[in-house]
C-alpha cells in the first residue's frame, strides 16, 4: 500500500476541517443550557480533534453526488455523538488527559460529565429530527441508534477484558462495535444523504475496514506512539492493561519468561518508563507490531479496492486518500 498522500490532500483536509468546526461551532454557540453543564459538554470538542467521523459523512455523500449543506447537520451529529462516548469513556477508563488537556470527568466532576454525556446524545438525535424528514430521517435515526447500541456493547466487552476478551476474534468483534461501528455509520449516513441506497451494503463494508484501521492505528499508537503527539505517556495502553491486537499475538508468542515480565508490568499504572519501555521492546521482538501494522494495512487496502468500482471523482481520490492517512498517522 502506498503510504503517500496527493500533494493536496492535507491542505484539503485542513479546510474541511475547518468548515465542519465553524458549522458545529456556530451550533454550539445556540445551544442554551446551565453554564457547567454547557461547558462540560463542549469541554472536549474545543480541545480539538481530527472530525475523521464528519469528514467521512461529508465526503462519501459528495462522492455519491450529495450536498454539502444538507449534510453538515448529520456532520455535526455524528461529532456529538462521538465526543459522547469519548466523555463516558474517560470516565470507565480513569483517564486523566485526552488531546493532551484535562478529561471531562477530571475538570467538573464524574456526575456533571455523565450529564455532560447524556446531554450530547440527546442533541444527536433532536438535530436529526430538527433538520430531516420522511425516509431519510428514519434511516438516519435507524443508523445513529444501531451504531448507539453497538459502542455499549463493546465497551462492555472492552470493560471487562478478562471475561470477554480472550482471543483475537473477541478482540475484533469489540473494536468493531466500540470504535468501527461509528465509522461505518458515517459512511452510512453520507450514502443515505445522498439518496443512493443501492450501495449500503458495499459501503457498510467499506466503513467497518476503515474503522477497524483505524482503531490498530491507535492501538500501535498507544504502545509506541510520540507521547508530544498523541498527549498520553508512553506506553499507556500497557500501564492501563488494554487488550489489543498486539497484546493478544504477543501472548500467544512470549516464553514463560517474558511471560513473566509482562505479567509485571502489564496493567501496573505504577510501572516506571523502564519497565515500560522494556515490554515494548518484548513486543517489537515477538513480532506482535509488526503482525497488527500489516494487518491493519491489509484492511486499508481492501478498503480502497472497494472505492475502485466507482467512477473517479475527486471526492473518491480524497477518501483513498484519507484511508492511508488512518494508518499512517502519528496521533
Amino acid at each position: 500500500m502506498n503510504n503517500i498522500y496527493s500533494e493536496s490532500f492535507l491542505e484539503e483536509f485542513k479546510e474541511l476541517r475547518e468548515k465542519i468546526n465553524a458549522e458545529l461551532f456556530k451550533y454550539i454557540n445556540e445551544v442554551k443550557a446551565p453554564d457547567k453543564l454547557y461547558n462540560a459538554s463542549f469541554h472536549l470538542i474545543r480541545s480539538g480533534g481530527k472530525r475523521i467521523r464528519p469528514i467521512i459523512l461529508v465526503k462519501v455523500n459528495e462522492m455519491f453526488g450529495g450536498d454539502f449543506s444538507e449534510a453538515i447537520p448529520a456532520a455535526i451529529a455524528i461529532e456529538l455523538l462521538h465526543n459522547f462516548t469519548l466523555i463516558h469513556d474517560d470516565i470507565m477508563d480513569r483517564d486523566e488527559y485526552r488531546r493532551g488537556v484535562k478529561t471531562t470527568h477530571v475538570v467538573y466532576g464524574e456526575s456533571m460529565a455523565l450529564l455532560a454525556g447524556d446531554f450530547l446524545f440527546s442533541i444527536v438525535f433532536n438535530i436529526i429530527s430538527a433538520h430531516y424528514n420522511g425516509s431519510k430521517a428514519n434511516k438516519l435515526t435507524n443508523i445513529f441508534s444501531d451504531a448507539s447500541m453497538k459502542i455499549c456493547k463493546g465497551q462492555a466487552m472492552d470493560i471487562e477484558p478478562e471475561t470477554y476478551i480472550r482471543n483475537m476474534d473477541d478482540y475484533l468483534e469489540m473494536i468493531y462495535l466500540k470504535t468501527a461501528s461509528l465509522i461505518e455509520a458515517s459512511v452510512l449516513s453520507g450514502v443515505v444523504l445522498s439518496g443512493r441506497d443501492e450501495y449500503m451494503d458495499v459501503m457498510s463494508s467499506f466503513g467497518a475496514k476503515i474503522g477497524l484501521a483505524f482503531q490498530m492505528a491507535d492501538d500501535l499508537l498507544g504502545i509506541i506512539g510520540d507521547p508530544s503527539k498523541t498527549g498520553k505517556p508512553v506506553g499507556s495502553d500497557i500501564r492501563n492493561g488494554k487488550r489489543t491486537l498486539p497484546i493478544l499475538y504477543a501472548l500467544d508468542k512470549f516464553d514463560v519468561d517474558s511471560k513473566e515480565k509482562f505479567d509485571r508490568v502489564f496493567g501496573n499504572l505504577s510501572a516506571s518508563d523502564n519497565e515500560v519501555n522494556e515490554i515494548i521492546k518484548l513486543l517489537i521482538d515477538v513480532g506482535a507490531i509488526e503482525y497488527t501494522r500489516k494487518y491493519m494495512i491489509n484492511l486499508a487496502d481492501e478498503a480502497i479496492k472497494i472505492l475502485s468500482r466507482f467512477e473517479e471523482n475527486p471526492a473518491k481520490l480524497f477518501l483513498e486518500d484519507l484511508v492511508r492517512f488512518i494508518v499512517y498517522r502519528e496521533i
